[in-house]
């Protein structure tokens, strides 16, 4: 075990330490050890919060930089160290109900599907895995054990408790009405040419435009002169947007698309500083889900919404009668 307090530690000084460079206007640093909180007689590290947040903190720091990301990292720390005391509370339910209990047969075979299914039933495998993250087998175990009580307390006080009544299914669905409509779509293609700057550029483009009108009308395959001339985002897909809803686009083009027949190649369309030339291959009317189709998704949605709510439920339960603090 201090084999992985160390690990931790040494994760959590980076940490620390590229927060406090960060400026005298970066975010509070995250305090390298000691206690983060305590919950009844449980003590939450630092070490036990910088672990948690670990996956979290990849993902930050690929994506922000500077200020914002140490205000991400203290959010993440902040939500961490919350969700290990609620993993606390939840295990001192556990161990506070006398009627309740795990058998360590039980643990076992969990720890043999594992063995078996992640580690090709090789235990030196994940001994060596455990090696790779300072923790014993023991230690390993005792986590192991941890989560498996905490998933079948969310099991008993929450997922059991869900009932979702039919009504509730289809209220839902007339409330939403809209969100189950599919409007009219087309299937587009399109050649884009930007304008140009200087008077010069933009009479060279808008006679590019011409020409390609004009090549288009002689026959000219349109993806195939799509990835010559395009200088839009989909040139390389020769031209190809797909199955849109015509009223998201810009309304020039909006307008030309609602009265285009499959196959037709449109006018040449100036909209902001780009000119446009369109072609539908398809359309197809619009249509609404039937509540027979939609019922599921809509149930497990409200399924989803009712475990937050009786989770959150719990959870304020159990917080009313514990000490915590934060350290």
């Amino acid at each position: 075990m201090k084999e992985h307090t160390l690990h931790l530690n040494r994760f959590g000084l980076l940490l620390a330490l590229a927060l406090c460079l960060a400026g005298p206007a970066a975010a509070k640093p995250i305090p390298v050890d000691g206690y983060a909180a305590s919950v009844n007689d449980q003590v939450i590290t630092m070490a036990d919060v910088i672990a948690a947040m670990q996956p979290v903190e990849r993902q930050l720091r690929q994506t922000y930089h500077g200020e914002e990301l140490n205000r991400k990292l203290e959010a993440a720390y902040e939500s961490a160290l919350d969700s290990l005391i609620e993993r606390a509370l939840i295990l001192d339910a556990f161990n506070q109900r006398k009627e309740l209990s795990l058998p360590d047969t039980f643990v076992n075979a969990r720890v043999e599907e594992i063995i078996r299914n992640k580690f090709n039933n090789n235990l030196a495998e994940l001994t060596k895995a455990l090696e790779a993250e300072g923790l014993t087998m023991d230690e390993w175990k005792k986590n192991l054990r941890s989560s498996i009580i905490v998933s079948l307390m969310r099991d008993r006080e929450v997922d059991n408790k869900i009932s979702i009544a039919p009504k509730a299914v289809l209220d839902a669905y007339e409330k939403n009405a809209d969100a189950y409509h599919i409007p009219d779509q087309v299937q587009l293609r399109m050649i884009v040419i930007h304008h140009g700057i200087t008077g010069e550029e933009k009479a060279l483009k808008r006679k590019l435009a011409l020409d390609i009108c004009r090549r288009l009308l002689a026959g000219e395959r349109f993806d195939e002169l799509a990835k010559k001339v395009s200088e839009g985002p989909k040139a390389a897909e020769g031209g190809y947007v797909g199955w849109i809803d015509p009223t998201t686009r810009r309304p020039e083009l909006a307008d030309a698309m609602e009265t285009m027949d499959p196959g037709e190649i449109s006018d040449i369309i100036s909209a902001e500083d780009d000119y446009y030339i369109l072609t539908v291959e398809g359309r197809k009317n619009g249509t609404v889900i039937p509540y027979e189709k939609a019922q599921e998704t809509i149930r497990q949605e409200l399924q989803k919404k009712e475990a937050q709510r009786l989770y959150d439920t719990w959870i304020a339960r159990l917080k009313k009668s514990a000490f915590i603090k934060k350290h």
